[in-house]
């Protein structure tokens, strides 16, 4: 597996403004209605919760209480047609960051291609972490503590206007937050589509 943290692709399309002027950024579900047993809120407490069912909003870790909701048809609809037609079409959507999170990996998928529509704020920046004495790729749902033991690999401001994929295996976080952050997910279980994969990487990236 090559060691890569993220890449910006910015000759994807990026999504038309009729399609992200449709996101509410200040509707959101209550905490109480993200239960694992519901197919229209489901809430990730331990790894054993997500069984890919079907679902409204997902609130994807327990660290923290935001939430991401799943594409509509004509997003999805889209997104297949402009960007790819193999994703986790169950498990995409709009992600609502309304606090920070802690260094963490992802905990339904290894890769995710993400587009920024709200940053954050100026400032934000995607940072990617090793923590001392552990591998690159760790497992999925891990939170980490910031702290000394973790190493910064890389980082990027934003992104900004931009398409980019994200290794979800390496301990990640979103530093510098002010405001909202809002992004659209296009999730990948364990391998990212050739059609991208031989476009961006110089190695097939698909997890062990």
């Amino acid at each position: 597996m090559p060691d890569w943290y993220f890449k910006v692709l910015p000759d994807l399309p990026k999504p038309p403004a009729e399609l992200v002027n449709k996101i509410d950024y200040c509707y959101r579900p209550a905490n109480e209605n993200f239960v694992p047993s519901s197919s229209a809120y489901l809430g990730i407490k331990e790894r054993s919760d997500w069984k890919q069912q079907a679902y409204d909003w997902i609130q994807p870790m327990t660290s923290n209480n935001n939430v991401r909701r799943h594409f509509d048809d004509e997003f999805t609809g889209w997104i297949r047609s402009n960007i790819t037609r193999e994703f986790q079409f169950g498990n995409s959507g709009v992600m609502f960051f309304n606090e920070p999170q802690l260094p963490h990996t992802d905990t339904t998928r290894d890769f995710v291609l993400l587009y920024n529509v709200a940053c954050g704020g100026p400032d934000t920046t995607l940072c990617f972490w090793q923590e001392r004495g552990q591998p690159l790729r760790r497992e999925r749902m891990l939170a980490v503590e910031r702290g000394p033991h973790l190493e910064l690999l890389d980082s990027i401001k934003g992104p900004f206007d931009t398409w980019y994929l994200m290794n979800a295996r390496v301990v990640h976080s979103v530093e510098n937050m002010t405001g909202v952050r809002v992004n659209l997910q296009v999730s990948f279980d364990s391998e990212i589509p050739q059609a991208l994969a031989g476009r961006y990487l110089s190695e097939p990236a698909t997890a062990p």
